[in-house]
């Protein structure tokens, strides 16, 4: 292997090992003949760790001849680590190409070049689907045998929309989050297709987690995702996304599964690979200030993509509803710092709440189902994909996830989606596509 492609690994070492899944590249490698089938043995050794296999896998890679660099590379993209293959290589056609000519600075007064718009192009497929053409609605949960999918390699097609200018402050009472810089957020995706015969099989999830990974990755986020955990290595990856996410600007968690209601409780459980129960409360308490104190002040947005119960009632009603989505959006200058808290000398440290700056998003109401399409993906995904790139530009958070739910509606007509604050007080913009160059 060249030095240069050998130095590529290195330094992308983190991506290779916190996003890629282990079995599905040690198959993918073995298929290309990067290894034998004695070779990937320690691969699949699971009285280790994961991680520990992974980090030995990508070494081990390094070591494997000057074709191995390029077997990888395909072997990512075809499995749609698409930003990791951008990473490592330049010249790829999936590299997107930075813009350098950076727009007028909104200060006043300033002639500063103080920010640069990120990914402009990108390979796109070249036939496009319609959200509004998806089937009736199906049951929610899909059967046991994995229908015919889509091809893995296919990159999705839609356009998100970039920013041009970075929104101000001008409303000293809803102040806005900072997402300006090179750490924009991080995408944690989980997401559980296969239970070990225990549930159906989720077709159609393959197809959220690319969606999301692209939307996400163009908007200027690093993805991770994690597929098929076990209740006991769910709990553990939750633990240790301390050492990755820490210092984002932003953090985005999605939570893909089936879900189930708790009794006498408005939580609800969602599967792992192994059958094991988490409750929604439980993951969102990893990152409340108490366990997580590095992130408080940041915005943190749990997405959950699972069924809240087994209600599919719906009423009738003639005639459909158009998606009138309103296109207004405020403006407004950073947050001025508060002021801090006058107390005696000797007083203790005053306490604080252990819940703030959560937004969490859910793709059914309490007691109802969500539904899924075995090709297109589920509904609320489909939704929330199409209005995050076309309006991100342009809308805070708490907006967006109105008009998805306002275009659920429109596409789908029977699933309503819901949103919860906990203390999310102030303003989020993503500004896809653009980061202050200091």
């Amino acid at each position: 292997m060249q030095d240069e492609d050998r130095k590529a690994i290195q330094n992308n070492f983190i991506s290779l090992v916190e996003q890629t899944d282990l079995d599905v590249m040690v198959s993918s490698l073995y298929e290309k003949g990067v290894f034998s089938e004695r070779m990937i043995e320690p691969y699949k050794d699971v009285s280790k760790d994961a991680k520990y296999r992974k980090r030995q896998l990508y070494l081990d890679v390094t070591r494997r001849g000057p074709q191995a660099f390029g077997h990888l590379l395909d072997a990512l993209s075809e499995n749609g680590y698409w930003d990791i293959v951008r990473d490592l290589d330049p010249n790829s056609s999936l590299h997107a190409r930075r813009q350098r000519n950076p727009v007028p600075s909104t200060s006043v007064g300033s002639n500063e070049k103080n920010y640069v718009s990120l990914c402009t192009e990108k390979l796109k497929t070249k036939n496009a689907t319609d959200v509004n053409k998806n089937p009736a609605p199906q049951a929610p949960r899909a059967p046991a045998a994995p229908a015919r999918l889509p091809d893995p390699t296919t990159i999705p097609h839609f356009h998100v929309v970039k920013s041009t200018t970075f929104f101000e402050n001008n409303d000293s009472d809803i102040p806005l989050y900072r997402t300006r810089g090179r750490r924009r957020g991080f995408l944690v995706v989980f997401s559980y297709v296969e239970f070990n015969n225990l549930e159906p099989y989720r077709n159609g999830v393959d197809v959220d987690c690319k969606n999301l990974k692209y939307l996400f990755d163009e908007i200027g986020f690093k993805v991770i995702s994690y597929q098929d955990l076990t209740k006991s290595q769910t709990l553990e990856t939750l633990k240790g996304l301390k050492e990755v996410v820490v210092g984002a600007e932003c953090v985005f968690i999605v939570v893909s599964s089936h879900g189930y209601e708790r009794p006498r409780s408005s939580d609800n459980d969602i599967r792992c690979k192994d059958g094991g129960l988490i409750a929604i409360r439980d993951i969102i308490d990893y990152f409340n200030n108490k366990n997580f104190p590095a992130l408080q002040g940041v915005p943190k947005v749990f997405i959950f993509q699972l069924c809240r119960g087994n209600n599919e009632e719906s009423v009738w009603r003639p005639g459909a509803e158009t998606d009138g989505a309103s296109r207004g959006a405020s403006r407004g200058a950073p947050p001025a710092p508060a002021p801090p808290l006058l107390a005696p000398p000797d007083a203790p440290a005053p306490r604080d709440r252990v819940y703030s700056d959560i937004l969490i998003a859910h793709s059914t109401v309490p007691g109802n189902v969500a539904y899924r399409d075995n090709a297109a993906g589920s509904w609320y995904i489909q939704a929330l994909c199409e209005v995050f790139a076309a309006r991100a530009h342009d809308c805070h958070v708490e907006k967006l996830f109105t008009l998805v739910d306002k275009r659920l509606h429109a596409a789908f007509l029977v699933q309503t989606s819901s949103v919860d604050r906990w203390g999310f007080n102030c303003r989020l913009y993503l500004h896809p596509g653009l980061y202050e160059s200091q």
